[in-house]
């Protein structure tokens, strides 16, 4: 895959490189080029097309051909023999390199031209990953003697994090190893098992209790009880002014993973703020499950 870079806006956009003939055997032709507008709204059967374009439907076939031949376009897989097929456009750009344009050589990086999520950028700044990420030991250790069962939530937060920049030094802790809390921080699981969660909790506008085993929210004066309940909450770090720390628990094993699924998948969403008052990023979610497993979530405030 090839990418155009947009050094105005700074981003970039996928594109297939073809030849010169390719290209203009399917652009400019005009026939294929209304297929292509039409399917760049929606999806198609060719005998859709026929009658917007007035033509033959065999002919539609032979110029679709030509499409899905150069790349331009997909067909869904219907496994039923006979049985008409739908058409969609991929989504992607199209160039051509003539034979006597040069490479320009040159070490690029795809993080340098993709700008992080805001609520990000205090973790990832000009392609290099500037946090660390807690999570609990395995071994029994704190106030109550507990387990972490989440570590392998520090992957995907790091993977996550991995789309925006890299890193040459360690990003995951365990909380035994912490020394203090200073510079940009995330912090998976609740105090039971995380330590470092603790030491935050009471600076958080959403917060666990003293015994660990509900959702405080000063924001709503509402609490949440249910296991599968988490949150999500960024704070400027109450220990290193110049920095910030983004907490990701929940009341039990679940609520955390739900937590982490939530900053996965609705990151718009979280970086919205608190329904209540907009200047927190402080979120309360609950999992959905399915014989045990998180699924999805949907959000409490």
């Amino acid at each position: 895959m090839y990418y155009i870079w947009n050094n105005k806006n700074n981003t970039i956009i996928p594109t297939k490189v073809m030849d010169a003939h390719s290209a203009a055997n399917v652009i400019g032709h005009p026939i294929r080029s209304k297929i292509l507008d039409m399917l760049s709204e929606r999806n198609l059967y060719p005998m859709q097309i026929a009658d917007a374009l007035n033509m033959h439907e065999q002919k539609i076939y032979y110029h679709i051909n030509i499409l899905k031949n150069e790349g331009f376009i997909d067909a869904e897989d219907i496994k039923l023999p006979g049985a008409a097929k739908m058409y969609s456009l991929k989504k992607t750009a199209y160039s051509f390199i003539p034979k006597y344009v040069n490479p320009k050589h040159k070490e690029l990086s795809i993080q340098d031209y993709i700008t992080p999520p805001e609520i990000l950028k205090p973790f990832v700044n000009n392609g290099q990953i500037n946090c660390k990420i807690i999570v609990g030991s395995p071994i029994p250790h704190g106030k109550v003697n507990r387990t972490e069962r989440c570590g392998h939530l520090a992957g995907e937060i790091a993977a996550m994090l991995g789309k925006y920049g890299s890193s040459e030094k360690r990003l995951t802790y365990l909380d035994t190893e912490i020394d203090n809390l200073k510079g940009n921080l995330i912090i998976i699981s609740g105090f039971y098992v995380n330590m470092a969660e603790e030491k935050v909790n009471n600076f958080l506008p959403i917060k666990l209790n003293a015994s660990g085993n509900k959702i405080i929210s000063t924001i709503s004066k509402d609490e949440f009880s249910e296991p599968e309940t988490g949150f999500i909450v960024k704070i400027k770090n109450p220990f290193d002014k110049k920095s910030e720390i983004l907490v990701l628990t929940g009341i039990e094993k679940n609520g955390t993973i739900a937590a982490v699924h939530a900053f996965k998948k609705y990151l718009s969403r979280i970086e919205k703020g608190n329904k209540i008052d907009r200047k927190f990023t402080a979120k309360v979610i609950q999992g959905i499950e399915k014989k045990g497993q998180i699924e999805d979530v949907m959000f409490l405030e």
